[in-house]
């Protein structure tokens, strides 16, 4: 085997000359997608390169058939189809409905199915049902299976294990779909595609049947463990069927579920031994994240040992949709947690559709509305509040980001979170991947260099991540970090300590934007119909810059943090600007009413961070108080009482015997849970879970002398976390101190230190994006490449060296 693929130039003409592909019938399950969307692309777009090399026959069409899960997928995809579309070829070109799909001005007949894997059909909405009825719900399920709730755990487990080993949904669609759809002499289908994240619906989904066998009496944990081991074994015999007697080329998308960011060692007794060693989960309580990775690493020795194409992505998933100025759902597990909560948190959070509509009809029974992320006033309460007080919130109004990125299965994160996330998990853009699949299902696998040696491609970033990158450093998305208005992080992908942080940046870009605003820019006789408030703040500040950051003093930040976060109504903020225009100001009112504007955007920018999960710890009147929204995600809790938080965390602490305080229990949260904690001290936390002895690995400091001291004793290389305003503050300097190091003289040495951008004058621009990714770096939360060692600095500072050369030279001498 050699080491270069062969010319795609030469696959093309090869196959376009030869005629055979023409027929062909492929289908990509999961195939709207981010890379099985992509995939049908890549897959049109090389179809159409033969075609324009030599045409097809009047009765020739290749056929892609596509699968999505609900209706709106569909329509989500048909439109990116109608836009790619449009782009390549005109508006003039754009696909004709024919059947189930769309006929392209080419010739290519696009298909468009509906398509859901469910571990036991009838169970699939187990989870959005109230608790109260789940267990008819069950009950209903297993008489339809012949069974019954009341014919013990025994009957009732061989009952299940049955309907499971007869579960093929994917032969039992392709085999549907052949006799419906294709002529009876054609042959195999060309090529089958599974890119459904299999590792996520394993560790996800199959909720609905633990949460049935825990309704089922004497059932058991060791039983459920059997049944869900019964399903991974009868989907990969499903798999195994078709790459046996319906399809020439079976190809599996296929994750490590954590972006490659593990670390594998050989232990003493010869055994590898893998760490998980990732900084992007759901919540800091995840523990979903494991499962998941368990069922990757085990569906791939199963598949590949029956022949089956793994296609392994060990990096992010690059981007497939940009949202503009459009709503972000709520995470599905928070909607779960307002659906079964026991009363209304804010006006509507436990709505359900109408009886006769689409979803309630599909589900035979009302199901939640969608919830989407919304801004509203936090609630303000005592850091150590454990009353029992009901509260509520606002309904607030819609959240809607100028710009709401998504990677498939990750969901929808900020541009900040993307850039981050790249940066440190490394990115694979979804048109490679896309292409991978394509031309292996079309063309077949290389026969010189193959993508699938030993029927495993495992793929890791590429040169192609520059087109990421390119795409996320175009203005319009740059400047949506820079603003200080957009949120930084969203729930899919920023919640928990990555969330904290990013959020953290962006009060600080806030606050600086406030502080340097030129209100009095506001004309006299201003257009208020006409007035753009968001887009006056800023043009009328300045970005951040580290130097910027190095001038600030501590005692001033920390008043004006308090300031903002104190902030009730638009006016408290107009001391925090440098408004010089107050004497007569009331002979203006159009003008008093657009400052009021302003502010008002500025007062609801600093409620997103809570808004969307992250709470904010803060000093008032010298006690701690926090500002908190309806979810905690460092504890992945629904608010529902003024002390639900300290609660929470002297629930945890009492869950078992601990040999430290509950305040380095507490501290530990607030560090490494995700917290932001402005107040003007620092907090560092060697510890990775709160099993560990906290009282060694937990500890506070109120001077940077210090704290600098304290990580310099640090296990070099190991995983740490800090939080603070002492902290961010120290953070920030020492990056700074890092970045000046960049020289031109020496060209592409300095590495990192060219990832942030300078501005015209040479400042160097606070990128969160970029900073939360050198953080991760700096902290121990690298992505082990080989390489890892030009992606920043560990520690923050390098260690200081002894100068050896007198005693050398002494004894030398």
């Amino acid at each position: 085997m050699g080491f270069k693929k062969i010319r795609f130039g030469t696959k093309i003409v090869e196959a376009a000359k030869s005629g055979r592909r023409f027929c062909d019938c492929h289908v990509f399950f999961g195939g709207t997608g981010a890379v099985g969307g992509t995939a049908v692309l890549q897959m049109l777009a090389l179809y159409e390169r033969m075609m324009a090399i030599k045409a097809p026959k009047e009765d020739e069409v290749p056929i892609i058939v596509a699968t999505a899960r609900t209706r709106e997928e569909i329509e989500v995809f048909t439109s990116r189809l109608f836009r790619f579309v449009q782009a390549v070829h005109g508006k003039n070109c754009l696909p004709t409905r024919v059947r189930n799909g769309y006929l392209t001005h080419s010739g290519v007949f696009i298909s468009l199915e509906r398509f859901q894997v469910v571990p036991l059909p009838g169970l699939e909405r187990l989870q959005v049902t109230p608790p109260p009825e789940r267990r008819d719900v069950v009950a209903q399920y297993l008489r339809s299976i012949g069974s019954d709730i009341e014919a013990g755990a025994n009957n009732i487990y061989e009952a299940l294990k049955q309907a499971i080993a007869r579960s093929r949904p994917f032969s039992t669609f392709l085999e549907a779909y052949y006799r419906q759809h294709l002529f009876q002499g054609t042959n195999k289908f060309r090529s089958v595609h599974l890119c459904i994240p299999l590792p996520s619906l394993m560790a996800y989904h199959l909720l609905d049947l633990e949460i049935a066998c825990s309704l089922i009496e004497g059932m058991g944990r060791e039983r459920t463990e059997e049944l869900k081991e019964a399903f991974v074994l009868a989907i990969r015999d499903d798999v195994a069927l078709i790459q046996e007697k319906l399809a020439e080329n079976v190809i599996v998308a296929h994750t490590t579920s954590v972006g490659g960011m593990f670390d594998e060692e050989v232990a003493q007794d010869g055994t590898l031994k893998r760490t998980i060693r990732l900084g992007f989960a759901h919540s800091a309580l995840d523990t979903r994240l494991k499962e998941k990775q368990k069922f990757a690493e085990k569906l791939t020795e199963l598949y590949a040992a029956k022949g089956i194409k793994m296609l392994i992505t060990a990096a992010a998933i690059g981007i497939d949709e940009v949202r503009v100025s459009s709503d972000v759902p709520v995470h599905k597990y928070v909607g779960q947690m307002l659906f079964d909560a026991e009363r209304e948190v804010f006006p509507g959070s436990k709505a359900q559709q109408p009886l006769d509509s689409r979803a309630s009809r599909e589900a035979g029974r009302p199901v939640p509305v969608r919830q989407v992320i919304r801004v509203f006033r936090p609630l303000t309460v005592p850091f150590e509040e454990e009353s029992d007080e009901p509260v509520s919130f606002e309904r607030g109004e819609d959240l809607k980001p100028s710009f709401v990125i998504r990677s498939g299965e990750n969901g929808f994160f900020t541009v900040a979170n993307a850039e981050a996330l790249y940066r440190v998990m490394r990115v694979a853009s979804a048109s490679e991947l896309g292409l991978v699949m394509a031309s292996t299902g079309l063309f077949g696998d290389d026969p010189l260099c193959p993508w699938f040696k030993d029927n495993l491609c495992y793929y890791t970033e590429t040169d192609n991540s520059r087109a990421v990158f390119d795409f996320l450093s175009q203005p319009l998305l740059r400047n949506s970090q820079l603003s200080g208005l957009e949120p930084m992080a969203l729930q899919d992908l920023g919640s928990a300590k990555h969330q904290a942080e990013l959020h953290t940046l962006g009060l600080l870009i806030l606050l600086h934007r406030l502080r340097t605003l030129d209100i009095d820019a506001i004309p006299p006789y201003v257009d208020l119909q006409n007035f753009d408030e968001k887009d006056f703040f800023i043009k009328k500040s300045r970005p951040l810059t580290f130097e910027d950051v190095i001038g600030w003093d501590m005692e001033e930040l920390a008043r004006d943090l308090r300031l903002l976060l104190s902030a009730e109504e638009p006016e408290d903020l107009e001391f925090l600007t440098p408004f010089r225009g107050r004497m007569h100001d009331d002979l203006y009112p159009k003008r008093q009413l657009a400052r009021r504007k302003v502010l008002e955007a500025v007062l609801k920018a600093s409620w997103m961070p809570c808004c969307i999960g992250s709470p904010v710890i803060f000093e008032k009147d010298g006690k701690a108080v926090m500002k908190v929204g309806y979810y905690v995600a460092p504890l992945d809790l629904l608010v529902e009482r003024r002390g639900s938080v300290m609660q929470k965390m002297k629930e945890l602490y009492s869950a078992a015997p601990r040999p430290y305080s509950f305040e380095q229990f507490r501290d530990y949260h607030i560090c490494a849970g995700g917290f932001i904690d402005l107040r003007p001290h620092a907090i560092l936390c060697t510890a990775t879970n709160p099993s560990q002895d906290l009282g060694k690995r937990v500890k506070r400091f109120q001077s940077v002398i210090d704290l600098r001291k304290a990580i310099t004793e640090i296990e070099p290389f190991s995983i740490f976390s800090m939080c603070g305003l002492l902290a961010v503050i120290y953070r920030l300097h020492a990056m700074y101190a890092t970045l000046r190091e960049a020289s031109v003289e020496l060209g592409t040495l300095p590495e990192f230190r060219w990832h942030m951008p300078r501005d015209e004058q040479g400042h160097i621009l606070l990128v969160p994006g970029i900073v939360e990714a050198l953080r991760m770096v700096s902290e121990g939360l690298e992505k082990n490449t080989g390489t890892e060692f030009l992606d920043g600095v560990w520690g923050y500072e390098r260690p200081e060296i002894e100068d050896r050369r007198e005693a050398l030279l002494k004894k030398r001498s």
